[in-house]
């Protein structure tokens, strides 16, 4: 029903542009959603609150935990986005890949059974092109208080581990580990953000999973990862 719905919805740009409009105030009023001027938020987007939209950027498909936000220029699709994270500004997401070794041409006739072209040379998909969505339906995992930066590109399949951060301009084709900070074309460890008792410590928190009043009371302490640890082993 909901299915026959929406698509009777989009069947008419009217309905749509209208649906579009009140669904961005129910948001707002509902989930304390900002927006800036011509951002696009598709209908199956999931958002758990207090989530930001710059100008000119979309997202479709895809999930956005409490409190992250997506810069200007950002185009995001088919991607889980945990929570407290930051999305820079023109960070794109690159679904499909073609074969780079092995085969003689890099074509799609030669490994797909659909092609942008209209024909093929295959019998059967010799190439997988698109990554293995998880049971979401999301493509692209992105974990909580991470922190991706201007211009960056993500593949298709990647997962991005919390509190991990990517430099501006990167190209992220494999995961990345959880606190990590990379960069480069294609994207490389530069060095990890904390040392690896303090990695454990928070991966074992999870503070982003606490209670909003929890977060407020311990802002003062997210200065400085010594007294944030040191006050959670003596009152905790």
């Amino acid at each position: 029903m909901v299915g026959k719905l929406k698509k009777w919805v989009l069947s008419s740009s009217f309905l749509t542009r209208a649906a579009i409009f009140f669904r961005r105030i129910y948001l707002k009023r509902k989930k304390g959603i900002t927006y800036q001027k011509n951002a696009f938020i598709g209908f199956s987007v999931v958002c758990e609150g207090s989530n930001g939209f710059g100008k000119n950027s979309s997202i479709v498909a895809s999930k956005i935990g409490y409190g992250s936000y997506i810069a200007e220029g950002a185009k995001i699709a088919k991607t889980s986005i945990g929570r407290y994270c930051s999305i820079g500004p023109k960070v794109t997401c690159i679904f499909g890949k073609h074969p780079s070794n092995t085969f003689v041409s890099t074509h799609p006739s030669f490994f797909a059974l659909k092609t942008p072209v209209g024909f093929t040379y295959s019998d059967k998909q010799y190439f997988e092109e698109f990554a293995v969505p998880n049971k979401d339906n999301y493509s692209i995992i992105i974990g909580n208080d991470v922190w991706i930066g201007a211009n960056v590109s993500l593949m298709d399949g990647v997962k991005i581990g919390d509190g991990a951060i990517v430099a501006a301009n990167a190209l992220v084709n494999k995961d990345v580990e959880p606190y990590a900070i990379v960069g480069g074309v294609p994207a490389k460890i530069i060095k990890k953000r904390f040392r690896e008792e303090e990695i454990d410590f928070l991966a074992n928190l999870k503070w982003w999973d606490k209670s909003k009043e929890w977060i407020k009371e311990k802002a003062s302490l997210f200065r400085n990862i010594n007294d944030f640890m040191e006050h959670l082993n003596t009152k905790e």
